[in-house]
């Protein structure tokens, strides 16, 4: 659904029949996300070494201690995150590893029941584990995976129907769940790990984990046509793809009967803050000039004039 900005239609409806276009200001496109500080050390992509998976809801556990058959059990995390262990009562399993649970056991046993015992272990059973994604990717969703299968950030990018024309691909995070409730967040830039794998570096695609959440930013990109065309209003402008005035204009509907295609207006912000215009002769561009259609960027106001009845 397209929204209209009542300010730039009234811009257009103010519009001088000489084919003037007022002062305006140009409207202000909020982003939701702030890019990283520029100074900030690049991203360490090389692959660490994964952990043993942690603990969730759902894993069937069989837990044995040496010469105590009685302690020995199968049992399944419950949805609250314990289990329920002889002697000790409720548990806490989701979020450690097997080996950090071996160790809860071990030493709760060693201070009130037994001399040194000797605690395993086992993942019978894995319940299903996801990997996330989310932002400008096609379809985001979680992704189920394997505890111990090989899953990469281009690879679920892929499997999440890839990137959407709004995608900001320099500025992705990770969030990766660290032991208990602590988390880790990887910055990485995917236009610079494009390039490193056109150079065959391959360790420059991220290796995921279990449980992380790709974050990928995702922002609208829109320029406005208005004046003397069919739908007047905001068009949006492609990340990868080249969006020149007369395709603009042709997304708006086309020209109106008494537009001045002459007399085209392209109203710009600079980076300092200052609003450049340039004319261009759009009947011109449609007789073979195409070295003067001018390509549009996110923000841009192209104004249509009407020509003047008299």
């Amino acid at each position: 659904m397209r929204i209209f900005c009542p300010a730039l239609i009234a811009l257009a409806l103010a519009a001088c029949s000489d084919g003037s276009v007022p002062e305006y200001r140009q409207p202000r496109v909020v982003q939701p996300f702030l890019p990283p500080d520029p100074k900030a050390p690049p991203a360490e992509t090389k692959a660490e070494r994964r952990p043993d998976p942690l603990l969730m809801p759902g894993d069937l556990l069989r837990i044995t201690v040496f010469r105590q058959p009685d302690l020995d059990l199968e049992v399944r995390i419950l949805d609250t995150g314990n289990i329920s262990y002889p002697l000790l009562g409720p548990v806490q399993a989701v979020g450690k590893s097997a080996a950090a649970l071996e160790e809860n056991i071990r030493q709760r046993l060693q201070k009130d029941y037994l001399e040194n015992p000797s605690v395993t272990v086992t993942v019978k059973e894995f319940a299903k584990r996801r990997i996330y994604i989310v932002g400008g990717v096609t379809k985001p969703d979680g992704y189920e995976i394997a505890p111990d299968a090989r899953m990469t950030v281009f690879q679920l990018i892929s499997a999440a129907g890839g990137f959407t024309d709004r995608a900001y691909k320099e500025y992705v995070q990770v969030v990766r769940r660290q032991s208990g409730e602590d988390r880790k967040v990887i910055r990485l830039s995917l236009v610079d790990a494009e390039r490193r794998l056109a150079r065959g570096e391959a360790d420059a695609d991220l290796e995921l984990w279990p449980g992380d959440l790709v974050m990928i930013p995702s922002a609208v990109r829109i320029a406005y046509v208005l004046g003397a065309v069919q739908k007047p209003g905001p068009i949006d402008v492609p990340l990868n793809a080249r969006l020149t005035l007369s395709m603009a204009v042709a997304n708006a509907g086309s020209y109106g009967k008494f537009a001045s295609c002459g007399r085209v207006q392209v109203l710009r912000h600079t980076p300092w803050g200052d609003v450049s215009k340039r004319t261009v002769d759009l009947d011109a561009v449609l007789d073979g000039r195409v070295d003067l259609d001018l390509e549009i960027e996110p923000g841009d106001v192209v104004y249509v004039p009407e020509r003047g009845i008299f």
